[in-house]
Parts: C-alpha cells; sequence; structure tokens
C-alpha cells in the first residue's frame, strides 16, 4: 500500500472512529462515513470491503489501545495508590474523547454474543492480576479493606464507566448540557478516588515525557 492509500485508509477510520465513538451514530451508513471523510462511498468497500469490517477493526484498534494504556499503567513501578489515580484518569479521559465507546461494545457484544469469546481471547492479560501483587501488600499493610482483586477491579471499572453508559440518563435527569456533563466527569475523578481510599486524589504528572517515563515498563 503506497503513502496515500495509506493516509486516505488512516483518515477513513479516524472520521468514521469519530461518527461512531465520539458522536453516537452507531448505525451510521458506508455513505454518511464517506461523507464524513470527504472521500466516495466505494472507497469505504476498496479498503474495508464492508461496513461491519471497519466497525470490526476500528473497535479492535480503539480497544487496544485503551487495553495498552492500561497495561502500562498497572505495569509501571508507581507506587499502588499513584496507579490507580492514573488509571482513573486514563479511563475517564478516554471516556470524554470517546463517549459512546463502552456503550458500542455492549450493543455489538448483545447482538453478537460470540465477539465476548473474541474480545476477551484477545487479552494477554488480567487487570485483576497485575494488580493482584500490590493490593494484597495494601491490604497487608491495614491501608485498605481487605477484598479480591477481581472485587476490586469490578468496583474500580464501574466507578468510572457507568457514568458514559448512562450519559443520557444522567443528562436527563439532572439538566445537564454536555459542557456540564463534561465537567460531571472530570469531577468524579476525583470522588472515585475519595470512594475507594477515602483519601484525596494525588496530583498528576501530565506532562507527555514525564508521563512516558513513569509508565515505562
Amino acid at each position: 500500500m503506497g503513502a496515500e492509500e495509506a493516509q486516505t485508509e488512516r483518515l477513513i477510520k479516524e472520521k468514521a472512529k469519530i461518527l461512531f465513538f465520539q458522536k453516537g451514530f452507531l448505525n451510521a451508513t458506508t455513505q454518511e462515513i464517506a461523507d464524513e471523510a470527504g472521500v466516495n462511498r466505494a472507497l469505504i468497500h476498496y479498503y474495508f470491503r464492508s461496513r461491519e469490517q471497519l466497525l470490526d477493526t476500528l473497535l479492535d484498534e480503539t480497544l487496544q489501545e485503551k487495553k495498552d494504556r492500561v497495561r502500562n499503567i498497572l505495569t509501571s513501578e508507581l507506587p499502588f495508590r499513584e496507579k490507580i489515580a492514573y488509571y482513573i484518569d486514563t479511563v475517564v479521559d478516554y471516556g470524554l474523547t470517546y463517549p459512546y465507546l463502552d456503550n458500542f461494545i455492549i450493543s455489538e457484544t448483545a447482538r453478537h454474543p460470540d465477539k465476548v469469546k473474541m474480545f476477551c481471547a484477545k487479552d494477554r492479560f488480567k487487570s485483576s492480576d497485575l494488580i493482584r501483587d500490590a493490593l494484597n501488600k495494601e491490604v497487608k499493610k491495614g491501608k485498605i479493606a481487605a477484598i479480591a482483586p477481581e472485587h476490586f477491579m469490578v468496583n474500580l471499572i464501574s466507578l468510572c464507566n457507568y457514568p458514559l453508559l448512562a450519559k443520557s440518563v444522567i443528562q436527563t435527569i439532572h439538566g445537564m448540557t454536555d459542557a456540564a456533563y463534561r465537567k460531571f466527569l472530570v469531577e468524579r475523578k476525583q470522588i472515585i478516588f475519595r470512594t475507594i481510599f477515602n483519601e484525596e486524589m494525588p496530583e498528576l504528572n501530565r506532562k507527555e515525557e514525564s508521563t512516558k517515563h513513569a509508565f515505562k515498563n
């Protein structure tokens, strides 16, 4: 594939990702994707053969990117509470960027149960295993109540992801504008950390190079 073709393929994927996961047009047609990307609809089929293949490609790449970020955090040399703080910050920010990603995953796995096995089969790690030793040390030191790593991670994931899944419900019940909802999610980072550890979330170093260094395996 030449440089120009590769650039066109990236453009289509990026615009489709915006439509599906950022704007929430989960049923966007190939024509709508082509219009968003400013290309002929035939190019969608040329690069991806079908809308379904494009969706599968986007979902796989987006989930893998998110998983890689999480793995880098949980396998870093950071202290346990800082790891969890970075995890919360990363997952919530990812949700702010792609607020409809988790809804799309749930709808896809509900329509195609076999996709659950496909998604899980690609995981080379379980987040609960990555925190097991560090969590047990926290428990032994009396810094956190005894809890199995699986329960800890399900609690953490639920606290981070539920407001994304319930976006329209939360906005409707509380009369939130999109801007107010985004502010609510950012505020929740501190709330989630405080709920788990009963203390303030540490200030994070968000400078790109410093973060890369902190997350280096």
